[in-house]
């Protein structure tokens, strides 16, 4: 998958987003394309049978043989998409009674994320890894049928959405949060649940979704009321 800079991306992107962000559904079917504007950001994945696909594959492999019980542990608890996952998960400390107030700000956000996320993944129907023809993976996760496809990678997207999000509220604790989406992103990897274009690909669709709805008309309200009560949780002035 070509590089692409995520913040350049999701600058250019911002407008456009504005402008046509739809309200996709995911059907839990291969659709093969879609309206959103959003989901033409993105290359398609490598094929399942490409030589990228299986030097992912065999990256996944490598990380599962090193993989740890304590990066087990830290994986698993990493499928949970919430707030205090988020910085509880990087070691950025705060006050979890104060927190819950600053929640709905970032429910919030799912909302918005998901339909755009969905219909990229029903565009693109990419097999999760351990679902791909050869594999001998055993995923940390239990494998469902109601598993989503693979590209992009929802937690991902869920981690630099939120991850850019509290870089605009907490500047201070810009290096801890930057670390932590890339974490965020790489125990979907060390899970054996998507490949690395999975996440490479998340990350940049929840940053371009961040700018999108930091330049949102009439978010900024929202925005400074989420940062106070995200600022005072953490305990900075």
């Amino acid at each position: 998958m070509r590089r692409v800079s995520a913040g350049v991306a999701a600058v250019f992107l911002a407008g456009t987003l504005l402008a046509g962000w739809g309200q996709a559904v995911f059907a839990g079917s291969c659709a093969g394309r879609s309206d959103e504007p959003l989901v033409g950001l993105l290359q398609p994945p490598p094929c399942e049978t490409c030589e990228e696909t299986r030097a992912e594959l065999d990256e996944l492999a490598a990380l599962e043989k090193a993989r740890t019980p304590e990066q087990a542990e830290h994986v698993a608890r990493d499928a949970e998409r919430s707030l205090p996952r988020f910085l509880e998960g990087g070691g950025i400390v705060f006050d979890r009674e104060a927190l819950k107030a600053c929640e709905d700000f970032f429910l919030k956000r799912r909302k918005d994320e998901t339909a755009t996320l969905e219909a990229a993944k029903s565009t693109f129907c990419r097999p999760r890894p351990y679902a791909t023809s050869g594999n001998t993976l055993s995923p940390v996760h239990e494998a469902k049928p109601s598993d989503s496809f693979s590209y992009p990678s929802g937690h991902s997207t869920y981690g630099a959405t939120t991850g850019f999000l509290l870089v605009a509220m907490m500047p201070e604790k810009k290096a801890a949060i930057y670390a932590r989406i890339n974490d965020y992103a790489h125990s979907r990897m060390v899970a054996g649940v998507h490949f690395r274009s999975d996440v490479e690909a998340g990350k940049l669709y929840g940053t371009a979704i961040a700018a999108a709805l930091l330049a949102r008309p009439g978010f900024q309200a929202e925005f400074e009321e989420a940062k106070a009560c995200v600022r005072k949780a953490a305990g900075l002035p």
